[in-house]
């Protein structure tokens, strides 16, 4: 858990550290083309434009990178060996649940609203909905949300597959991805 948590927590931290940079260098310069602009279908750029890349008032991509140290953190401390209590691993589930909530929202804003996706934020999506499956299946498994759930068979058979399960729910996404950018998509073809 502790590798996961430290190389998943950097993968996030580093997408949403070039996303602030961009945002940044956007804002000193709006004819900017930022890396991440590959195409009309997907540009970070065109996405920093709309009002929900800031929904509390400020860039999202602020959230990522103080919101990463958290798991990065806790995977040095597993790493090292530290026995974490439960209610800080619990914690950690309920902060990545509060994670991919945002994460969903953001990606219908994105998707279907806005209808450009942003090659960054996917990374950011990709890592936050594996964090959240992995480790709400590891407190499942080890009794941190009580014994009636670890002795479920179907709790505990669904939490011994949290990359399935992230997979799957990320194929949903892709899958509303690529019918919502059929043009561009279709013309690939």
């Amino acid at each position: 858990m502790g590798v996961f948590l430290l190389v998943t927590s950097i993968i996030g931290f580093l997408a949403a550290f070039e996303l602030t940079v961009d945002k940044f260098r956007l804002l000193a310069d709006p004819e900017v083309v930022l890396s991440c602009d590959l195409n009309p279908f997907f540009s970070c750029g065109s996405v920093m434009e709309f009002p929900q890349s800031e929904i509390f008032g400020f860039p999202n991509q602020l959230l990522g990178v103080f919101a990463y140290a958290v798991p990065l953190v806790l995977g040095v401390l597993l790493v090292s060996r530290v026995a974490l209590p439960d209610w800080i691993m619990n914690g950690l589930s309920v902060g990545l649940l509060g994670g991919v909530a945002l994460v969903t929202y953001l990606q219908y804003a994105s998707i279907i609203r806005i209808g450009v996706g942003c090659p960054w934020c996917m990374i950011v999506w990709v890592v936050a909905i594996l964090q959240f499956c992995v480790v709400l299946a590891a407190n499942v498994l080890h009794g941190r949300l009580g014994e009636g759930l670890r002795r479920s068979t179907a709790v505990r058979v669904l939490a011994s597959s949290p990359v399935l399960i992230a997979c799957l729910w990320l194929l949903v996404v892709g899958t509303v991805m690529v019918v919502n950018f059929w043009t561009f998509f279709g013309s690939l073809i």
